[in-house]
């Protein structure tokens, strides 16, 4: 398994980052969790627009990975206001 992440391309909003076994089974986890059947449930407004990308988890030169895992996770819908490093300052502002 790998781990994707899903963003709305409009705005990189992040909508769902979980471990699923390709792009399609990320997008039915991500509907799924928001409460829909799967991703052909959602929205066309929302489907629109939706990039899933495979995320990769190298390490630094020298280090090992060992003790790490990446199975077993599950993805978290985010749902409202995106959370990045421009939202941040923008409240600290």
């Amino acid at each position: 398994m790998s781990v994707f992440q899903i963003r709305q391309s409009g705005t990189g909003a992040i909508l769902w980052t979980g471990a699923a076994a390709n792009e399609i089974q990320a997008l039915d986890a991500m509907a799924h969790d928001a409460g829909y059947y799967d991703h052909s449930d959602l929205p066309e407004n929302m489907r629109r627009g939706l990039k899933v990308e495979a995320l990769s988890f190298g390490t630094a030169r020298g280090q090992s990975s060992a003790g790490r895992t990446q199975g077993g996770r599950s993805g978290q819908i985010v749902m409202g206001t995106a959370i990045n490093d421009r939202n941040l300052g923008r409240a600290a502002g």
